[in-house]
């Protein structure tokens, strides 16, 4: 009878925390199903309503925007996590359970503390940054005859064009045009044209032994380019260099964000070893 009594509070508390972590994953699973719902909705209005996206006639799915809003849901996420998991190791049957779920939640953020720490140095230091952007630099040739095209920025809105750099070694001129202009005034007479509505109204005049810069627009929009060579001398070329550069959001917010990732992580790692090492000496699990 004596067995019986004692046995029973001990199976009513089992059964206790067991209904209470089941409360708590259904909890966590509808928050965080709720979330994902919010991110793709916010991905659909960044993208389609205020980015002004586009599958035809070009692709264009500017993710910036998005990126941002998906990390800093993320890093939420990340921080609910720890509060769930704090639940879920108070209300564990078993010191192995606690000891099994401090482990696992340790060796998750070391991966992501590592994983973001190393976006966050690629976003953050100038001069991984910097390699990484000159490493997309293109360089080319406009002559009489080419009229080179690109585009103000990748597809996905994080590298736009900031600069073209001209080099020649006779005097000419080089017109930064949109490619409607272009294709609009093509034909016999048209760089009168061309210098009417060159986008470049100062700096359109490339001297020998100088680098003549041009600053692309930077109109929010995926637009098409034409530079277009004016070219007093017969035969003369010049050689253009198209400098590209990270979004600033991208640069900005986000490697602030995984910084805060970063942060977060270590700091959960720090709350949970002493934990982990209350829990293993009783544990079944090494």
């Amino acid at each position: 009878m004596l067995v019986i009594l004692t046995a029973v509070p001990a199976s009513g508390r089992v059964l206790e925390d067991s209904i209470r972590l089941s409360r708590i994953r259904r909890i966590k699973l509808s928050l965080y199903t709720i979330q994902a719902v919010m991110l793709i909705a916010l991905a659909f209005l960044l993208i389609f309503v205020l980015g002004n996206a586009s599958i035809s006639p070009v692709l264009f799915l500017p993710l910036n925007s998005f990126i941002a809003v998906m990390v800093l849901l993320l890093l939420i996420l990340c921080l609910e996590s720890f509060f769930f998991r704090i639940l879920e190791i108070r209300f564990a049957r078993s010191s192995s359970a606690r000891h099994l779920m401090a482990k696992n939640s340790i060796k998750r953020a070391v991966i992501i503390a590592i994983v973001t720490g190393l976006f966050a140095m690629m976003l953050a230091v100038p001069s991984i940054r910097g390699g990484i952007e000159n490493y997309g630099n293109t360089t080319t040739e406009v002559s009489p005859t080419e009229a080179p095209a690109f585009y103000s920025s990748d597809v996905f809105a994080l590298i736009s064009v900031v600069e073209v750099h001209a080099t020649a070694p006779k005097n000419v001129q080089v017109y930064l045009l949109e490619d409607s202009v272009y294709r609009q005034y093509s034909g016999n007479g048209s760089m009168a044209a061309y210098y009417t509505f060159r986008l470049n109204t100062n700096d359109f005049e490339v001297i020998p032994d100088s680098t003549t810069t041009i600053t692309v627009p930077n109109s929010g929009s995926y637009v098409k380019y034409r530079l277009v060579l004016n070219d007093w001398n017969q035969g003369t070329s010049a050689t253009i260099v198209i400098e590209k550069q990270m979004s600033s959001t991208f640069t900005g917010i986000v490697s602030l964000l995984l910084i805060a990732f970063l942060v977060a992580n270590i700091a959960w790692v720090a709350y949970l070893i002493p934990i982990e090492r209350k829990y293993s000496v009783g544990s079944i699990y090494k």
